[in-house]
């Protein structure tokens, strides 16, 4: 081990390390979002942005990664599963690289890491991001929950096929989940509200729904700024939870299972 020289593109690490890079079809910039490298006999592969709870993709590194490209996301993981299957079959990072060349709809590229501080750290990279250092765009956040529950009701094992339509922009509500009994859950999406305020606001809407809502009718509250990952629960007809998937499904399941069954 060479302690405290930095590695140069002619060193032995560096030459089983390539990066890989995403270029989104629709025209945005392309970023490094994961990294092949050789260890023993086999090619291995890593990604901060690509995560899956439950055997289900999480689209929110996605869309923090590639802002622009955020509706590509079907698009992306269609290319990590043809990623997966090339790095198994691979003996060298190299081939990995041959073959994104041959597949050039997909948008990937496999590029020589030339070390850190010549345009991407490896490590800060594969350490994935920390706190954002401000909040993002409204919508690019709605955009963000908006593909978490299509992609729960798509591949989660307990809400896989429930109806979901999904609201227009430039309203608070982003989407209407149908549960069996003609119940509807009613997703309403939060960015500014801080964690210690969002009790009132609960309460708030608790009171709302039984001046105005029907008996069917359950208010879903989707917070930025709520890191708990087991969802507030003041009453049966309203429910809180952060914007992780995690957090959202925990939620949803619960609504699920607290759903009258038809005998």
């Amino acid at each position: 081990m060479n302690a405290g020289r930095p590695n140069t593109p002619t060193d032995p690490v560096n030459r089983h390390i390539r990066l890989l890079r995403y270029t989104p079809r629709s025209g945005g910039p392309g970023r490094v979002f994961g990294a092949v490298w050789k260890r023993r006999d086999e090619v291995h592969w890593a990604s901060p942005i690509v995560q899956r709870i439950d055997d289900v993709f999480d689209p929110q590194p996605f869309v923090a990664r590639f802002p622009d490209a955020a509706y590509e996301f079907d698009h992306f993981v269609a290319a990590v599963a043809w990623l997966e299957s090339v790095c198994y079959a691979a003996r060298e990072p190299f081939e990995v690289a041959r073959a994104c060349e041959t597949e050039a709809d997909l948008g990937l590229s496999c590029i020589r890491y030339q070390g850190p501080g010549r345009g991407e750290d490896l490590a800060s990279l594969l350490g994935g991001e920390g706190g954002r250092a401000q909040l993002l765009d409204v919508e690019l956040l709605r955009t963000a929950v908006s593909l978490t529950l299509e992609h729960l009701v798509k591949e989660h094992a307990v809400l896989k096929g429930l109806p979901l339509e999904l609201i227009s922009q430039g309203t608070h509500e982003c989407a209407r989940l149908h549960l069996p009994g003609d119940q509807i859950v009613r997703i309403y999406f939060d960015r500014d509200t801080p964690s210690g305020d969002v009790m009132p606001k609960l309460l708030v809407e608790s009171d709302r729904l039984d001046r105005e809502a029907p008996k069917s009718e359950v208010s879903f509250l989707v917070f930025a700024q709520l890191k708990t990952a087991l969802p507030i629960t003041p009453t049966s007809r309203v429910l809180a939870t952060g914007m992780r998937l995690p957090h959202i499904a925990n939620g949803l399941v619960r609504l699920v299972w607290a759903t009258p069954r038809s005998p």
